[in-house]
């Protein structure tokens, strides 16, 4: 399945927001689509996990009513239909599938 160009288009905008400028010399395929949605599967799966991390607790808040804050915060998050990733999460997924998508805007 070829992208149109609009879809490339988007596709390097989004590359360029994650690895900089040096991904508008990158040659958007499908090959690059696919590595960047796995990226991003990756990163969801850590935003995911992030969500059921607790929150740090004031100094001096009382222990019992920041675990019962912290719970209610903590499904409230996860029933939210959030489509956001966590800054770290996409940061290092990002890294992480970096070369595998430079490699395949190179058609390798």
């Amino acid at each position: 399945m070829d992208l149109s160009q609009i879809e490339k288009q988007d596709l390097r905008t989004f590359l360029a927001t994650v690895y900089g400028p040096q991904a508008n010399s990158w040659s958007i395929n499908a090959s690059v689509f696919n590595q960047t949605y796995k990226m991003l599967h990756e990163s969801r799966k850590c935003s995911d996990l992030m969500d059921l991390v607790p929150r740090p607790m004031a100094p001096g808040q009382a222990p019992i009513k920041y675990i019962t804050k912290n719970v209610r915060g903590i499904l409230l998050r996860k029933l939210k239909d959030n489509k956001q990733h966590y800054k770290v999460c996409i940061g290092t997924s990002a890294l992480k599938a970096k070369t595998k998508i430079h490699m395949a805007a190179m058609g390798l």
